[in-house]
């Protein structure tokens, strides 16, 4: 497989300025005609973890969204924009209004798509995962993801490959968490809906990225940079290269899907488009990185029955900050095994026993009040 990536820099969130970006960023692919056709039926879909505003970062930002979006309407595509968000349970209406989306499709004059009003489609897999993927993609003849570059506290890295995790509705996705409560595990998930889901161009927005505790409770950082292919894998490999992640095990999302032939993992096999080098784009300060949590990297060699042994002195773990907590409860209805409960004025309460780990508190918090502890053993081999 012959992969390319395009990758240009961009400094600001202005529309006018990101067409002609998204315009010099796909000519180097071979321009709008080598992925769609005047007529098409192109829905875009960004990451919309949670009803976050734009300059949070959290979300892929509505400039981008714009920006692809007009350039696609010119070139005669019918367009729309659609997400399934992890804080569906609060309302996609007011992820869509919060994050801008509504804005840019009343500017736009195209349909915003809930993915929880349709029904889904259940697929019976091989390998015995059975993915629930919203109906609404039966509509549309070419998907356009438009992914957020940022850490992720649990599987280390988010890009163009977890992004569509979102095609599937939202309450199903803590059930996924619920039954593959191992990354390891979790990655097959995220790499089964991926290849099931056939998307024309992945474009990511790394103009503005988080680092650290990521995906929404993290630290902006300029990154400067829009990036464009027709493989995620390759795509999600160089971004992961230009943050700092150099081995590919450390993300172990793009190295499974690598592994299974759905795009190119190889660094030196990855052409930049334009000539190019990906040493002129790799940051001179690399991100800073989420910490791997113990008993997430231990599974991957030590046999269950001691992982559980070991599990309870190697950890990290949730925990609520009680000088930014504000007992709102987003992190006990997020909770896939129901670990968290609320106590009136008191911070939530956590129930180690039944945690799995999985980060979705840490992950949806509205306020960056959900921090993560380690045990003292954790502490000194990290």
């Amino acid at each position: 497989m012959h992969s390319r990536v395009s990758i240009i820099r961009a400094e600001a969130y202005d529309v006018s300025g990101l067409r002609f970006k998204i315009r010099e960023l796909l000519e180097k692919l071979g321009g709008w005609e080598s992925f769609v056709k005047p007529g098409d039926r192109v829905l875009l879909k960004p990451n919309l973890l949670a009803a976050r505003t734009p300059d949070r970062a959290v979300t892929t930002h509505p400039a981008v969204v714009e920006a692809v979006g007009a350039e696609l309407l010119d070139f005669g595509a019918k367009v729309a924009i659609g997400d399934s968000p992890a804080g569906a349970h609060k309302g996609v209406e007011r992820v869509f209004r919060n994050t801008g989306m509504i804005d840019v499709a009343e500017r736009l004059g195209v349909q915003l798509v809930n993915f929880e009003a349709s029904s889904a489609d259940i697929i019976h897999r091989d390998d015995g995962i059975v993915l629930p993927l919203t109906k609404a993609l039966r509509d549309f003849d070419k998907i356009i993801s438009i992914s957020k570059l940022k850490t992720h506290s649990y599987t280390h890295y988010t890009g163009a490959i977890k992004n569509l995790f979102g095609t599937v509705p939202g309450f199903r996705k803590a059930e996924f968490h619920k039954q593959y409560p191992l990354v390891r595990d979790f990655a097959k998930v995220i790499v089964a809906v991926y290849e099931e889901v056939p998307v024309a161009l992945h474009i990511m927005d790394a103009i503005v990225g988080m680092e650290g505790n990521g995906p929404a409770s993290g630290d902006l950082r300029d990154t400067n940079l829009l990036l464009a292919s027709t493989d995620g894998v390759a795509l999600d490999r160089v971004a992961e290269r230009i943050i700092g992640i150099v081995k590919p095990t450390d993300s172990q999302i793009t190295a499974l899907a690598a592994s299974r032939g759905l795009g190119e993992g190889d660094i030196d096999k990855i052409e930049i488009a334009g000539g190019e080098k990906i040493e002129d784009f790799i940051l001179e300060t690399p991100f800073v990185l989420p910490p791997k949590a113990p008993q997430q990297f231990l599974a991957t060699f030590v046999p269950s029955w001691l992982l559980r042994t070991l599990a309870k002195i190697i950890w990290i773990r949730p925990k609520p900050n009680d000088d930014r907590c504000v007992r709102c409860g987003v992190c006990a209805d997020a909770c896939p095994v129901d670990a968290i409960t609320m106590r009136g004025e008191e911070v939530p309460l956590f129930d180690y026993k039944k945690c799995i780990t999985c980060m979705c508190c840490n992950e949806i918090c509205p306020h960056k009040a959900i921090d993560l502890v380690k045990s003292p053993i954790a502490r000194f081999i990290h």
